[in-house]
This record gives structure tokens, sequence and C-alpha cells, in this order.
């Protein structure tokens, strides 16, 4: 048996690059995947993939900042399979811009996505893992952005930053529920949300130059991770931030946009370009 037979799963964001290759993995290692994502037709071709390698696979779409619908998506959960072991909490949303510029219902989305839908859906997770008595794992995406400046990104870092704190005051509260809540810190990953950046030979020249690993961040290493943390190997880990970055952080990168502080009013561009 597998390390994950007979356990249940939820992956968030299951119809973006990470989650997609998270849901493949825990089903590759025998648990029973839950994957959700607000897009439904994305989220339906993920896990048609995933019962045509033959796991048993509950797809239910749901918007995570809606506490009607989160609660709708544990109520199925617990219908189907009746238990849950593990949540990798992966969905989020980020767009770049200035602060000073971004439209209110921009930053509210951020928050709304990344915090306050982190925080339901962890909620959730930990009420069924409570209420069956057998405690858990639970694992959140956040991002290098929570814990240093990258600029036109303020309100994606702001969010993941609160996620951060999120995560560590779970950690300690859910610990008498034997229920583990651990962080995940990506860098640069090749996902569809990086895409329009890294496409630039420039960029990615750039990107990878600040790397002391030499390449730019897969889906399946933040997968790689999430299966390890969430499984009983990491039993003695809660609290605990992990950066999968290639080292990018040692030396501050990714700076994707930089300004010329000597100039009043300067123009943010890509760093590459200074």
């Amino acid at each position: 048996m597998s390390s994950y037979g007979g356990k249940v799963v939820l992956v968030t964001g299951a119809a973006g690059d990470i989650g997609a290759a998270a849901a493949a993995a825990f089903a590759r290692d025998g648990a029973d995947v839950v994957v959700t994502d607000r897009r439904a037709d994305a989220l339906e071709a993920v896990a048609a993939a995933l019962r045509e390698a033959g796991g048993p696979v509950l797809a239910h779409a749901c918007d995570q900042s809606d506490p009607a619908a989160v609660e709708g998506l544990f109520a199925a959960i617990k219908d189907r399979f009746g238990r849950l072991d593990a949540a990798f909490l992966n969905a989020g949303y980020g767009r770049y811009g200035p602060l000073i510029d971004i439209p209110f219902e921009q930053w509210r989305k951020h928050v709304d996505v990344n915090l306050n839908g982190g925080f339901l859906m962890a909620q959730g997770a930990a009420r069924a893992m409570r209420d069956a008595g057998r405690g858990g794992a639970i694992l959140f995406t956040a991002s290098t952005a929570a814990t240093h400046i990258c600029d036109l990104l303020g309100a994606y870092a702001a969010s993941k930053a609160g996620v951060r704190m999120l995560a560590k005051s779970l950690a300690s509260e859910l610990g008498v529920w034997r229920i583990r809540v651990n962080l995940v810190l990506p860098g640069v990953i090749e996902t569809a949300m990086t895409q329009s950046l890294i496409d630039d030979p420039a960029v990615r020249a750039d990107a990878i130059t600040n790397t002391p690993v030499g390449r730019l961040g897969k889906p399946e290493d933040i997968a790689r991770l999430a299966v390890f943390l969430c499984g009983d190997e990491a039993g003695y880990v809660t609290g605990a931030e992990i950066l999968a970055d290639g080292g990018q952080t040692l030396h501050g990168y990714p700076r994707w946009f930089s300004a010329d502080y000597a100039q009043t009013g300067a123009e943010w561009t890509p760093h590459t370009q200074r």
C-alpha cells in the first residue's frame, strides 16, 4: 500500500498548474483526491485526467471566497468519503500594478481570495479533521512575496503575508487536535501567472541568472513538496514555512520591476531594462 492509501486529500486551485500537478502526485501515491476550483470547465478536465489514471476523484467547483460555497464543498466531501486527511490549500489570485493606482475592488479580491478564502478553506478542513478524530495535515501555498518586497505585487504580497500568519496561528491552535499546519513559499515557478513575464527572453535569462540552482521552478517541484509535507513522513513538522525558490531570495530575488528613485515620479519598468 502506498503512503496515501485509504486517505482523502483536498487540493484547491486544482485547475491551475501547481494544483493539477499536486492532485496527480497525491493520486499516484494512492490518495482519494478531492479537487476544487472556481473554474468548473477547467476543473473537470483535471478530474477527467485523474479518473483516466484510475483513482477515486471528487470534483466540486467552488469559489473559496463564498462561505456558503465552501460549506457545500465540505458537505460533499463528507457525503462522498466521510473523512478528510489532508488539505493542500493552493488556490490564489495575483495581479501586477502599483498600489497607488490599484482599484479597491482588485485589492479586495486579493484579500477575499487569498486570505479570506484561505481561512474559510482551512477552517472547513480543520473541522472535518477534528470531527473525524484522526488528526490531519493542512498545507498553504503562500509565496516568497509574503516575506520580502516585490514591487508592483503589493496587494498579492500583503494578502499572502496574512496567509503566512494565519498558517502559523492555526498550527498552534490545531495541535490539540493533532492537525499539522505548514506553509510552502514558492519562488518563480513556470505557471500561467508568471508566464506573461518569463516569456520575455531577457526576463527569463535574468531570473535564471539569479537562481542558484540554475533553472526556474516547475509545478512538480511544489507538488512533490506538498506530498511530503501532508504525509506521515513529515509527522513532526508543523508551523514551518518551507522555501521552494531555488535559492532566489538569498539575494533578494525576484525583482520584476524597478524605478530610478533619484527622479520624482519615476516610471516603474522591467528590472532587466535598468
